[in-house]
């Protein structure tokens, strides 16, 4: 297996545990809300774990394109845009969506602190990946992922 190959597939599982951390390893709170019309919504830590699941299906996607990217310009671009998108989700738990008040809530004490650590380690990964990518071309590049 290619060196291009085994980042690829790293790269995928790297996404799919951002899926599954919100999902089923370290599910955020569960509490819900109540409104002054007696009504319910889910929490904040909810829709920042709803996010993260999306940006983990970005990250699972760069992954796949990793995997089959032959250029090594494609494999740059792919790299930048996977750790842009690593940083998107840093950002959403961190102060775009949030999540609970209370330092004690689980979404503070696991899951968030668990999506850093993927994001985080993602991005020096990436940083890696696009350094080892390859030379690209002078202007004689193929025209392929």
């Amino acid at each position: 297996m290619k060196n291009r190959n085994l980042k690829g597939l790293i790269v995928s599982v790297w996404g799919l545990l951002v899926i599954l951390v919100p999902t089923v390893i370290f599910p955020p709170c569960s509490h819900m809300l109540e409104l002054v019309d007696g009504g319910t919504v889910p929490m904040k830590c909810f829709w920042s774990g709803r996010a993260e699941i999306g940006i983990g299906f970005l990250i699972l996607c760069g992954g796949l394109l990793l995997f089959f990217a032959k250029s090594a310009e494609t494999r740059k671009f792919i790299s930048v845009s996977t750790l842009l998108t690593s940083l998107v989700g840093i950002a959403v738990p961190a102060f775009l969506i949030g999540g609970c008040a209370m330092e004690t809530m689980t979404c503070r004490t696991t899951t968030f602190p668990a999506l850093y650590v993927l994001h985080a380690l993602l991005i020096l990964f990436c940083v890696v990946s696009f350094f080892s990518a390859g030379e690209v071309g002078s202007g004689t590049t193929k025209a392929s992922l």
